[in-house]
């Protein structure tokens, strides 16, 4: 299969760098890189120019779809046009996926990372209990408090514990 200068396959990795850095470029705007599927390529046969490159969104030949008509107008130029937000919040905070990982302080753990602290957090009381317990880590799980039960689980996971097992307190 060979691809035309109009026809430029999806990389991930390409747009991974893009976005990288355009954040590099300019720390105070949230600008992404340019992704071609925002634009109506209806005309992209007429012109003759790579849709990676920023002047190629500037053309009048293509215009930007209407954000609104979206349901979820915000999508991830990493990703791609199928991991999409309602709101540019959400996709920021997607966007630390890739860029702004928490590392687990053991070397020699596999664990890929995580967005959020949280993510960490949880990952440290799950995996490295003495060490969460040794440094004060936050716990987002609670306890069962039922008497003699150990569970400890997040209040999502608490809650159907108490369901199937009858761990319901009286007060």
């Amino acid at each position: 299969m060979s691809f035309s200068e109009h026809d430029v396959p999806y990389d991930p990795q390409q747009q991974q760098q893009q976005y990288i850095y355009s954040q590099e470029q300019d720390h105070s705007s949230n600008t992404y890189p340019i992704d071609p599927t925002f634009y109506n390529n209806s005309q992209a046969e007429a012109h003759d120019s790579n849709p990676y490159d920023p002047t190629y969104a500037s053309s009048s030949s293509f215009t930007q779809q209407n954000e609104t008509t979206h349901p979820l107008p915000f999508h991830c130029p990493i990703c791609g046009p199928d991991k999409r937000y309602k709101r540019q919040c959400d996709l920021d905070k997607h966007l630390h996926n890739h860029t702004k990982r928490r590392q687990c302080p053991f070397t020699n753990c596999t664990w890929p990372g995580g967005a959020e602290t949280k993510d960490l957090n949880r990952h440290l009381w799950t995996n490295h209990r003495d060490y969460a317990q040794q440094n004060d880590i936050k716990r987002e799980e609670k306890p069962c408090g039922f008497p003699g039960c150990n569970y400890y689980g997040r209040k999502d996971n608490l809650k159907r514990h108490r369901d199937t097992k009858g761990h319901w307190l009286d007060h």
